[in-house]
């Protein structure tokens, strides 16, 4: 187990219960975040007080996402958990326009003040090269926007049901990792 994985780890482990009662959770994403065995449920597990907000839907892409423009930061503290691009690999989508869906979301999201956590998309062999390309779209114009994302360096294949779909087991593991991320000081 690499260092990183051990240090986040022993922090769930260590980390008092977060009161984030106020705040909505809200996760946008694909499949890997809409079945119901999904690791916002298992998050929810974890802290049954957070108000989590799913807009999740199988087969979305970064490409083809329209945000609600009805969306609005309520508690001034909402996060919003931003988990897409696998299936912009699979449908071998231009980068060119998941860049631009991509700033778009990411500007929006700004806008209006959401505390913004990009989970880059699992590497998949099935997926490559195509998914290489989407992760390095996401990680440089998050970097670029100054945006928090996290590579799921614990994601392994033999924890899928498909080579793509957690198990219940890999959905825990990302589960606690978001529940610790929830935790960190963003302005750090």
């Amino acid at each position: 187990m690499g260092q990183s994985k051990r240090l986040w780890l022993l922090a769930i482990l260590l980390l008092p219960g977060l009161s984030l009662a106020d705040e909505r959770i809200i996760v946008i994403g694909d499949s890997l975040s809409a079945h119901l065995y999904c690791w916002p449920n298992e998050l929810r597990s974890e802290n049954p007080h957070l108000n989590i907000q799913l807009i999740a839907r199988s087969g979305r892409t970064i490409r083809d996402f329209s945000l609600p423009r009805d969306m609005r930061n309520v508690s001034k503290k909402d996060v919003v958990i931003y988990f897409l691009g696998t299936n912009d690999a699979v449908h071998g989508h231009k980068m060119r326009f998941v860049n631009e869906a991509f700033v778009s979301h990411m500007v929006f999201l700004r806008e209006r003040g959401f505390r913004i956590i990009v989970l880059l998309p699992p590497v998949a062999s099935a997926l490559m090269p195509n998914i290489e390309h989407v992760r390095s779209v996401v990680r440089m114009q998050s970097l670029r926007l100054d945006i928090e994302y996290y590579d799921l360096e614990f994601w392994d294949e033999s924890m899928t049901r498909d080579g793509m779909h957690p198990t219940t087991e890999l959905s825990r593991l990302v589960a606690q990792y978001v529940y610790y991320l929830l935790t960190l000081d963003p302005k750090q």
